[in-house]
């Protein structure tokens, strides 16, 4: 049975006393646009209207084509060796939706450049071919959120009727075959409609994950208000309370979002906007994006405490409900911009 556990790392070091980074620790790739699924707290959501959040981004609904996807993998492999710990396919849309999916993990397992490649997935479109070649393809991580404990919680969350037992069946396939990679298994408390839907939730996942938990739901698309209602900023996304006057981002100082488009953003927000990327792998290597002006100017606003003269970032609450105690820069900002720029 699995642990009941948040799946994040504890063993941690503090970020301030290791930044500037070389290189970032998490790189999340964005190989599809394509989602299966229309839940209500995603612009997802939103993709049929004309006028809808997901639209006014401007942004091709696509895969990811493989010869771009063997960029980024080049691109990435300039950085010292061993410096990324996290390669992640995640993004605006569902990473199983890309059939060439079980290819993608498999180039980034054997290009060496991270001992973790990982998916971030609703987990429906598994099936036991594809759960045989995501393992075999060499996936070390599948974090699975799931949507309800029925079908009729997922039509509500998700607006679509899903065959559950159909679901069950196929996630209890990939826990039989999943030799060492680990998988993770959570929902939002928001798509829990009882108190004792938490206890069936665990009694009907547990068998199927090494470790599994009931996660506080955060706004993460800032653009999306139809949830800000459903959302505490003063508690993570792990139910922990958070201090709502932190005002230094630290997830940007270790962190790559790598689009569809292959446009660079600073930190893991699915659904940015091209106005907010700090480069392009069209135009410039990634070495000269991560350690180039446009990075550097953010992360130095950051540092100054003028988060909120950037438009992406003054009404975004993920910095608090996401990083956590050892990514807290506010009382060393002073020091850092001297240390890093020489500034005071």
């Amino acid at each position: 049975m699995a642990e009941i556990k948040a799946n994040v790392d504890t063993n941690r070091r503090n970020l301030a006393d290791i930044i500037p980074l070389p290189a970032p620790f998490t790189v999340y790739i964005e190989q599809t646009r394509v989602c299966n699924l229309k839940c209500y707290y995603c612009i997802h959501s939103t993709r049929d209207d004309k006028n809808g959040e997901f639209n006014k981004l401007g942004y091709e609904i696509k895969h990811m084509p493989l010869g771009d996807y063997k960029k980024v993998i080049s691109e990435l492999a300039a950085f010292p060796s061993g410096s990324i710990k996290r390669i992640v396919f995640s993004g605006l849309g569902e990473p199983l939706a890309n059939p060439l999916l079980p290819d993608f993990v498999k180039i980034a397992a054997d290009s060496k450049i991270s001992d973790r490649v990982e998916i971030i997935t609703n987990g429906l479109l598994l099936n036991n071919d594809l759960s045989q070649r995501l393992i075999e393809a060499g996936i070390t991580n599948i974090n699975i959120s799931i949507q309800g404990i029925n079908s009729a919680q997922y039509e509500k969350t998700c607006g679509k009727k899903i065959n559950f037992n159909r679901f069950l069946e196929a996630l209890k396939y990939l826990y039989q075959i999943k030799g060492k990679a680990q998988i993770y298994i959570k929902v939002i408390d928001a798509a829990l409609e009882k108190d004792t839907d938490k206890d069936e939730f665990y009694k009907i996942f547990s068998p199927f994950a090494d470790r599994i938990y009931v996660e506080h739901i955060v706004q993460i698309q800032q653009q999306h208000d139809k949830i800000k209602n459903q959302v505490t900023a003063s508690k993570n996304m792990y139910g922990e309370e958070c201090s709502v006057d932190r005002k230094v981002c630290g997830q940007c100082f270790y962190f790559l979002q790598v689009g569809c488009d292959l446009d660079l953003f600073p930190c893991s927000i699915p659904g940015l906007r091209k106005g907010f990327s700090v480069g392009t792998l069209n135009k410039n290597p990634i070495l000269d994006i991560w350690n180039g002006k446009k990075r550097m100017s953010f992360l130095k606003m950051m540092l100054k405490l003028e988060k909120d003269k950037l438009e992406e970032c003054k009404t975004c609450v993920c910095y608090n409900c996401i990083n956590d105690k050892a990514e807290y820069l506010d009382d060393k900002a002073p020091e850092l911009l001297e240390k890093i720029w020489g500034e005071k």
